[in-house]
């Protein structure tokens, strides 16, 4: 996954976190969650206002008591401010938290895409502890297990039917042309299920068995 760099020849690697796999998509979500705390910390502040003005009306309206209540305007004014940022800026922080938790899976999800649409199979890893769509990854798992147990079922059958066409074709040499897409075919095959990408990395959602590309 994007948060943990290729490991080194030697096996050592260096963990990097990303928290912005999908730019766009996390930030949109960051500055919509940021801007509905900014609207619910305007909202209570005017009520807040509204009831400060209330009671600071029933006071009496003397020098002294409207420079203080001038002064308590502008420190509830600030205070308010204070509080809307920080509302404001730790929503738009949770919005990038829990969205990395959703672009991580998709994030690996296409990279596996991406791999499968060169006509390889990556080697399937799992997510980490605190990642969501947990349920959703390990079907993907799954099915990509399954594609990669028919394409080994097909290249042995392939192989198979080379095998007794190579030793049919001293008597049938016009078998040849076949004999070898076939054979094109099963290496076309085996390949596909070579291991991309062999990054060891534990994480908490088992990956599917791997015996059930014997199947």
């Amino acid at each position: 996954m994007s948060e943990v760099s290729p490991a080194s020849p030697s096996g050592a690697g260096h963990a990097r976190r990303h928290f912005l796999l999908d730019r766009g998509f996390q930030l949109k979500y960051a500055l919509t969650m940021a801007a509905a705390g900014l609207v619910v910390a305007v909202a209570f502040g005017l009520w807040l206002h509204q009831a400060h003005a209330q009671a600071t009306a029933l006071l009496p309206q003397d020098a002294d008591t409207r420079a203080l209540i001038a002064r308590s305007d502008r420190l509830l004014l600030a205070a308010f401010a204070g509080i809307a940022l920080l509302l404001s800026g730790a929503l738009g922080l949770l919005g990038i938290v829990i969205t990395h938790r959703v672009a991580g899976p998709v994030f690996v999800m296409g990279h596996y895409l991406s791999i499968m649409a060169q006509g390889r199979f990556p080697r399937m890893r799992t997510l980490r502890r605190g990642d969501e769509l947990k349920a959703f990854f390990r079907t993907f798992l799954e099915a990509v297990d399954a594609m990669k147990a028919r394409e080994a079922r097909h290249a042995a059958v392939l192989e198979a039917a080379v095998e007794r066409m190579r030793a049919a074709e001293a008597h049938a040499p016009e078998l040849a042309p076949a004999i070898e897409a076939l054979a094109a075919a099963a290496r076309e095959r085996r390949a596909a299920l070579a291991i991309d990408d062999p990054e060891p990395t534990p994480f908490a959602v088992p990956a599917p068995r791997q015996g059930a590309a014997g199947r």
